[in-house]
């Protein structure tokens, strides 16, 4: 499990003295622990999830860091994020993604972006944890465009 992983690679980082990587996994199993306490007993999706949540709040720290012209802070995130990002599965691709789109859509048949919502809801399960929302619905949005002319 994905939990074990994560404990045993702190267990690593402890003992070859990698401080930054101890923390963020301390934190990352803090996290987890939070979650355990909230549903009782946690699935690897949920785990998952909680590393997707890890993985946002890097990205907005790193933007907003830039904003305000802390290069030196915006780093440590994006070194940060590069740890958290090792334990979530391999991103899909634009082609990947987009054949998984075409696929739903074909299966799906939505009449124009009224079945946005629909159709958002069938194709997200397949590819939770593996690409970002927006870039679905960016995605997804340019799909029923050229399928509909709009």
């Amino acid at each position: 499990m994905l939990k074990e992983r994560i404990e045993q690679d702190l267990k690593q980082a402890l003992k070859s003295r990698e401080q930054a990587r101890a923390s963020i996994l301390r934190l990352l199993l803090a996290e987890i622990h939070n979650q355990e306490i909230a549903k009782k007993k946690l699935t690897e999706d949920d785990i998952l999830a909680v590393l997707g949540q890890s993985v946002k709040k890097h990205q907005d720290s790193i933007t907003q860091f830039r904003a305000g012209s802390r290069e030196d802070l915006a780093t440590r995130e994006e070194e940060e994020l590069k740890i958290i990002k090792s334990y979530l599965p391999k991103p899909l691709t634009t082609e990947e993604l987009k054949r998984i789109i075409s696929e739903v859509v074909s299966q799906e048949k939505p009449e124009g972006m009224q079945d946005f919502g629909r159709v958002m809801q069938k194709l997200m399960p397949q590819v939770k944890g593996r690409a970002d929302g927006k870039t679905v619905s960016e995605l997804l949005k340019e799909e029923l465009n050229q399928q509909h002319g709009l």
